[in-house]
């Protein structure tokens, strides 16, 4: 059985400026919050068009958190978010695990780049 995993954060690697991202990244980064599990991130990317790949990287984050490369194309632009993501334990029996719902959003509230 797959692991459950839950999003902790996104970030962007080093080097890279929030500006350089083509915009269906940043409505990706947008519609993202803590909590959302590996499939609803994928789905998320998905419903905006984006292709996905989704791989473990070598290094460990802090407090158990694992982190993933998370590579985003736009037909041939590439974008590279590194996702922090936890492993949630599993439960014995059959139940289907709960959905995380997306946060009640604020409309005054500026998005993760925004200035």
């Amino acid at each position: 059985m797959a692991d459950r995993l839950e999003l902790v954060a996104l970030a962007l690697p080093a080097g890279c400026a929030p500006e350089t991202l083509p915009p269906p990244v940043m409505q990706f980064i947008a519609a993202c919050w803590p909590g959302m599990s590996r499939a609803q991130l994928l789905d998320r990317a998905r419903r905006l068009a984006l292709r996905v790949s989704f791989r473990a990287r070598p290094e460990r984050g802090p407090d158990g958190v694992r982190l993933y490369a998370l590579v985003l194309m736009v037909g041939e632009v590439r974008a590279e978010l590194v996702a922090h993501v936890r492993r949630l334990a599993r439960r014995r029996g059959t139940r289907r695990a709960r959905a995380s719902l997306p946060p009640v959003r604020d409309v005054r509230q500026k998005g993760l780049f925004e200035g």
